[in-house]
């Protein structure tokens, strides 16, 4: 089993890398008069523009191993068709593999004429983790033990791989609160995310179409909610967290859309 594990991991490693290379091979970006031309790949060579005032989300990614290596991934999403699934708009992202951090500053002053910084910082409340130990955690062994003792008593055999299944998901579960934070200040609103890849995805407020405020019935008593900005290159949504304080970050965003001279494009 150890042996399929390890060799499984191997494979999946070589066909990213393969796959990272071939796409990326001899990445390439001009600087011209207001846009960055990017070219790259191996195969087939594709060319594409980027435009700072058609910018709408940036994404910045590192996990461990990048965070050692001191390089991150960007993603870049631009305007776009709106009713598009969230599928079609990762596909449509532009992907910046590798920098080191005095490229993506570099990159993120050239988009947004200035490095972001944190403002207030909103942390989601503990609830968030309920519904993903609920799914990943509680059904999955109740099924188990279910059906081990009404079915298949051979199941019990690979009973030592619950402790190891069971900590590994409480550690994705953890780390992924833990690294749940809405940092908000004037000028920029970024959410961080993630277990293993941490994602910073960084947006400008006059560039919101919509802001939506979810809050079911059994939520009200703790006070918790969603909120979900919505943009012509994507959406970004952040919760479980304080429900009064989303609605006073939304009528503040909505405040910087109605007020700003800038436009979203």
């Amino acid at each position: 089993l150890t042996f399929i594990i390890v060799g499984v991991m191997a494979l999946i490693l070589v066909v990213n890398l393969a796959r990272t290379i071939i796409k990326f091979f001899g990445y390439r970006i001009t600087k011209q008069e207001g846009s960055l031309l990017l070219s790259y790949g191996l195969i087939n060579t594709k060319s594409t523009i980027l435009k700072p005032e058609k910018v709408q989300i940036v994404r910045v990614t590192r996990n461990f191993f990048q965070k050692k290596l001191n390089i991150r991934d960007l993603h870049i999403r631009q305007a776009s068709n709106m009713e598009a699934s969230a599928k079609e708009q990762k596909k449509t992202a532009i992907e910046i593999p590798g920098c080191d951090e005095r490229e993506k500053d570099i990159l993120l002053h050239f988009i947004f004429g200035r490095i972001p910084e944190r403002g207030v910082m909103l942390k989601p409340n503990f609830r968030k983790m309920i519904f993903p130990t609920v799914i990943w955690l509680v059904i999955p062994l109740g099924a188990y033990f279910w059906s081990a003792y009404r079915y298949e008593p051979e199941l019990y055999n690979i009973i030592l791989i619950i402790p190891v299944y069971t900590l590994f998901v409480m550690a994705v579960i953890y780390f992924g609160f833990r690294n749940s934070r809405l940092f908000v200040n004037d000028d920029f609103i970024i959410k961080q995310g993630g277990a293993w890849d941490i994602d910073n995805d960084f947006l400008e407020p006059h560039k919101i179409h919509t802001v939506s405020l979810t809050q079911y019935f059994w939520q009200k008593s703790s006070d918790v909610g969603i909120v979900s900005l919505h943009t012509a290159g994507g959406t970004i949504s952040f919760g479980l967290a304080n429900y009064t304080r989303l609605k006073q970050l939304a009528n503040y965003w909505l405040y910087q859309v109605e007020t700003t001279g800038k436009h979203w494009m």
